[in-house]
Order: C-alpha cells, then sequence, then structure tokens
C-alpha cells in the first residue's frame, strides 16, 4: 500500500521540509547576518526576507490581488497529489513531486504564516545587489517546464501547461535579475 502513495508521500514530504525550513529561519531570523556585496557570491544563506507569494505580483504585505495565487497553489497541490495515486512512469512520477513539494510548500507557508519565507540568496560576481529565493520556487523553476512535457496526455493541455510554466519562468527570472541589476522590484 506504502509503494502506491510511494510518490505522492514524497511530494508532501518535500512540501513539509520547506515548512520546517521556514519555521527555522523564522525562528532563528536574528541569527542570520545580511551578506555584504562581497560575501553575496552566487548561492548563500542569508537573513530571511518575507513576501506573500505572488507569481506576478510584488510586495509584502497580503492583498486580494495575491488570492487567485493562493487558490491556484491550493488547486494545483491537490490536483498533483491525486495525479500521483495512480501508477505513471518514474519520470513523470518524480518531476509531479518535486512540483507538488514546491507548490505544496508555498501554499503551506502563506497558510501557516501568511507569507513565504525566502532564506537562499544567490548573486553573480560583480553585481551590486543580491536576491532571494526558498527551495520550493527552485524545485518548481526546475519541474514545472518538465511535468508540462511528460505527465499531459495530450498536446492540447501540453502546450497551454508549458506555456504556463514559462511564463512563471520568466516572470521570476525578470523580477530576479531587475532586482540583481538595478536593486529594484518590477
Amino acid at each position: 500500500m506504502v509503494k502506491r502513495y510511494r510518490w505522492a508521500i514524497l511530494g508532501i514530504s518535500l512540501a513539509i521540509c520547506n515548512l520546517a525550513l521556514s519555521y527555522h529561519f523564522r525562528l532563528n531570523t536574528d541569527h542570520f547576518d545580511a551578506p555584504t556585496l562581497a560575501e553575496a557570491q552566487w548561492f548563500f544563506i542569508a537573513k530571511p526576507a518575507f513576501n506573500w507569494g505572488g507569481f506576478f505580483v510584488d510586495g509584502d504585505s497580503p492583498t486580494i490581488h495575491r488570492l487567485p495565487t493562493v487558490l491556484f497553489l491550493l488547486w494545483a497541490s491537490v490536483s498533483l497529489g491525486k495525479y500521483l495515486l495512480v501508477k505513471r512512469t518514474a519520470l513523470q512520477s518524480l518531476s509531479a513531486s518535486m512540483l507538488l513539494g514546491g507548490l505544496g510548500g508555498l501554499a503551506l507557508d502563506i497558510l501557516s504564516y501568511g507569507s513565504v519565507c525566502d532564506w537562499l540568496g544567490f548573486s553573480f560576481p560583480g553585481a551590486t545587489f543580491y536576491s532571494m529565493l526558498n527551495i520550493s520556487d527552485l524545485m518548481i523553476l526546475v519541474s514545472a517546464p518538465v511535468v508540462a512535457i511528460v505527465c499531459f496526455q495530450r498536446l492540447l493541455f501540453s502546450i497551454p501547461a508549458f506555456i504556463f510554466a514559462i511564463a512563471v519562468i520568466g516572470a521570476n527570472t525578470y523580477y530576479h535579475f531587475n532586482y540583481l541589476f538595478f536593486g529594484t522590484h518590477p
């Protein structure tokens, strides 16, 4: 019986791990410093930053404009959980589990604390600023295009899912690169 649920359990476990990391960084915020620009090379752990967690919405306080994102996270998490209960190929199951971990992690963070905790900083050598994200963001950015390609049986669903995945990745990339190079959020 556990074998049937192993991929769903993996996805839920990844989401819970993100929530545990969020809890750790929220609890120990004072123990982390914002790095200097000389220290901000590639990836590093930094003083947590908090945001409401919207794909295309900026800011650190909840607004009605973020409700669609929260509802989407909940719907997608439940849908992925149901998807993983049916026998799939290893690639389909692994990518869907990672996406469930990412989306579920953000949903749990928002529902538990009202915001998303970003604690993983990244920068480029010579950049004047750095940007922040978390493990859930990385899981989504890596797995969403793969899920769109391998998990949908019909091209009619696969193409819009892939376009949506690329739009989310593009918005996220634009947001972070704009901050890295100009120090402002779009």
